[in-house]
């Protein structure tokens, strides 16, 4: 191996200009995406964030421009972007989003704007501050305290009117 083959294959390891094929730059930083992966706590539907990183070092090996500077910085960032896109998507969708019924074979996925409607329409027959409070405790989880807090309210009013309350609609069904 002459010096100059040295020096080529040294640029292409240390991540200066990108490898000949996507196959090698694969197999070079598929390390790199676990890493960020790590990084980031994922570690549920890993194999879906791995083709996302997959996908993105293929966008980056297809967009690289060497006067943007090095092929392994840019990957980097372009990788880093594309799982961090994603997870802003997965916790967007979460938020949106309600488990309405869960079972182990099926999970349905509601939107949350359709839900309270059908909530509130179950709390017929009791105070519009029962209703504010069976929501925050039964549809937002919210605790008694939190629930008190932002009525302005003691905490034990709050839990005497959310007995009351269940009482009232169990004794109306």
């Amino acid at each position: 191996m002459n010096r100059s083959e040295e020096h080529v294959n040294f640029q292409t390891f240390s991540g200066k200009t990108k490898p000949n094929t996507f196959e090698e730059c694969l197999n070079q930083y598929s390390r790199m995406i676990k890493n960020l992966m790590k990084k980031l706590h994922i570690y549920k539907d890993f194999d879906e964030y791995y083709q996302i990183g997959q996908i993105a070092l293929w966008m980056a090996y297809q967009q690289y421009r060497s006067e943007k500077g090095n092929f392994s910085s840019y990957a980097f960032f372009t990788v880093r972007g594309y799982l961090l896109n994603e997870l802003s998507k997965a916790i967007k969708y979460d938020e949106h989003n309600v488990v309405v019924e869960q079972n182990i074979k099926d999970v349905i996925y509601c939107d949350e704007s359709f839900q309270i409607e059908d909530f509130v329409s179950l709390l017929e027959g009791i105070s519009p501050l029962q209703k504010r409070i069976l929501i925050r405790r039964f549809y937002y989880n919210h605790e008694f305290y939190q629930i008190a807090n932002c009525l302005k309210m003691y905490e034990s009013s709050v839990r005497s009117s959310y007995r009351y309350a269940l009482k009232r609609l169990r004794e109306s069904k």
